[in-house]
């Protein structure tokens, strides 16, 4: 067990991050495919990678908390931060 995460809680942050590569890969994918948004589909991507590294660093306990749910939630909260700080820099690219 590494920084503050439990055996009950390693199992929940790897379900998270496993959802968020299924997320990040398959649903830009199936969006373009039903012929959604581009935009969209970049968005979903980027969800996607927050579902990842919020379970990532709710496993290895970057922001730890009491219950695992607590610590996913404080996790999934930096990597939404810092998942924003690049979707703005996405979007300054996308829409030049």
């Amino acid at each position: 067990m590494t920084g503050g995460s439990d055996s009950g809680g390693s199992s929940l942050y790897a379900l998270c991050a496993v959802i968020g590569v299924l997320v990040f890969f398959l649903g830009p994918v199936l969006a373009l495919l039903i012929d959604l948004n581009p935009l969209l589909a970049a968005t979903i991507g980027y969800a996607g990678i927050t579902l990842f590294t919020g379970g990532i660093a709710a496993r290895y306990g970057f922001a730890i908390a009491r219950g695992p749910w607590r610590q996913l939630g404080k996790n999934l909260l930096v990597a939404l931060a810092v998942t924003i700080l690049f979707y703005v820099i996405f979007l300054l690219i996308y829409t030049i």
